[in-house]
């Protein structure tokens, strides 16, 4: 019998590993001179973790998830993304009692069971920074900051930098009911994701892949008109922050990103030169994860 690797995964060999080494020394000396510190996490944690940081009514939780019942008879999950990971080693850890903030970034493998096509595998490798303790807008520039370095000083070209706000727990309501209005009418010729969604988490309908879908919702409501004063002066902030920077970005309204724990900023980072999975990078601010978590009252991003 001859063996292959798993579907949606792929060997490195050493012409491959060079570059991979290259790629990894460029994250370091840019994290280290923004001042973050390297973090390891297991490669999996107990699925309780996702279902509550992550969400569990989003695709990743109900569909993209490798969880399984070890010999203990305990639920884990090898891990999907790796924010939630780092947010729990900084709980454990005892992090938050440190002088604030804290600049973590990692670099691993994480899993999703999902189609393999171009751009996606179920297993891939993702570098991602995270700054705890720190509620300013700035804190928010200097993390998309760093991502449009690294991609500069990586040689890559043809990005745009896309940024939305998607408001806090106190001002989201007003704007979910106002997009359930625009919604019922066209619930019906919707996929049976969205119209599932629309009774959970109606914002990520705007992140809907679907060409039907994303036809029929245009003209949605936006919640940047539905801002409590708070999130709106967030949104300014950081805005003033990257014309500072001299970074060039673009309101997108339809920018929700697939996780529940975000809160105020979300981004990405898109690629004009490869096609439909042209998302090469994202994130956003999380002011409530680290206390649903299990920690203190702490933002994040």
């Amino acid at each position: 019998m001859k063996f292959t690797a798993p579907r949606g995964t792929r060997d490195m060999l050493p012409a491959d590993s060079r570059r991979w080494h290259a790629v990894e020394d460029e994250v370091r000396r840019l994290c280290a001179l923004y001042g973050f510190h390297e973090i390891r996490t297991p490669v999996f944690e107990h699925t309780e973790l996702f279902l509550r940081g992550v969400g569990d009514t989003t695709d990743i939780v109900q569909k993209e998830m490798y969880t399984f019942t070890d010999k203990g008879g305990r639920s884990v999950t090898l891990k999907p993304e790796g924010t939630a990971g780092v947010v729990r080693s900084f709980i454990e850890n005892g992090l938050y009692n440190d002088p604030q903030p804290t600049k973590l970034y990692y670099l691993s493998p994480v899993f999703r069971y999902e189609s393999p096509q171009a751009g996606r595998l179920r297993q891939h490798h993702q570098f991602g920074v995270e700054t705890f303790g720190a509620p300013e807008a700035s804190a928010d520039a200097e993390v998309i900051s760093l991502a449009l370095a690294l991609f500069s000083r990586l040689g890559i070209g043809q990005l745009s930098l896309r940024i939305n706000s998607i408001g806090c727990p106190e001002c989201r309501p007003s704007y979910q009911q106002a997009l359930r209005e625009f919604l019922k009418e066209r619930l019906p010729r919707l996929c049976n994701d969205c119209r599932q969604r629309s009774g959970t988490n109606p914002l990520r309908i705007l992140d809907c892949k679907e060409e039907a879908c994303a036809k029929e919702i245009e003209g949605h409501p936006v919640m940047l008109n539905h801002l409590c004063e708070g999130c709106r002066e967030h949104f300014e902030a950081l805005r003033a922050h990257l014309g500072a920077l001299g970074a060039a970005y673009t309101v997108d309204t339809g920018i929700v990103r697939g996780l529940d724990y975000y809160t105020k900023t979300v981004f990405e980072i898109v690629s004009d030169a490869i096609g439909s999975q042209g998302t090469v990078c994202g994130g956003g601010r999380y002011d409530r994860l680290i206390e649903e978590c299990g920690g203190p009252p702490m933002p994040g991003v």
